[in-house]
């Protein structure tokens, strides 16, 4: 299946672009901490900045985790059971998953809808932009997960567990 090295590809740009974005985040911390603290004269907006670039790193971080098979699991169950009840398992909860970001993108797109004419406080940006992050992080999910249903069928046990986050 050739998508599958496409979505490979998205998620290592979005990976990246990840990165980037906690590391301006991150300086931004810093300089708000050290204007504030020091200069006694604080960025009204970086707060605000800071905290929507953390929403975004939130939805992209876990569309790319779900990928890669990183997300918070129960799996006890699934070493208790025999292989093909064990598939079977894999498959219901990954088509879960996909019912759930189906209503994620959903409600997202309704929740942008209704707030497009309200802006932030500080910065003055549309808040739909903020709010963005929940259709576009779920659309990239939901992609993702196709994915794994795909993998699911297609690769072998030990091939499935092994291998770590390198995009």
């Amino acid at each position: 299946m050739l998508a599958v090295p496409l979505v490979d590809r998205i998620n290592k740009w979005v990976f990246n672009g990840i990165a980037v974005i906690f590391g301006l985040a991150a300086l931004l911390t810093l300089v708000q901490v050290f204007a504030r603290y020091l200069l006694k004269s604080p960025f009204v907006w970086s707060e605000e900045l800071v905290r929507y670039a953390m929403i975004w790193i939130v939805f992209l971080g876990t569309a790319v985790a779900l990928r890669k098979g990183h997300l918070i699991a129960v799996e006890v169950v699934q070493h208790l059971v025999p292989k093909a009840i064990k598939k079977m398992m894999e498959v219901v909860t990954v088509l879960i998953n996909m019912v759930l970001l189906f209503l994620l993108i959903k409600y997202g797109f309704g929740i942008m809808t209704n707030l497009g004419g309200q802006s932030t406080g500080a910065m003055d940006i549309p808040v739909s932009w903020t709010y963005a992050a929940i259709p576009v992080g779920s659309l990239l999910a939901l992609l993702n997960s196709l994915v794994a249903l795909f993998e699911i069928f297609t690769k072998k046990e030990e091939d499935k567990h092994g291998g770590d986050l390198v995009l």
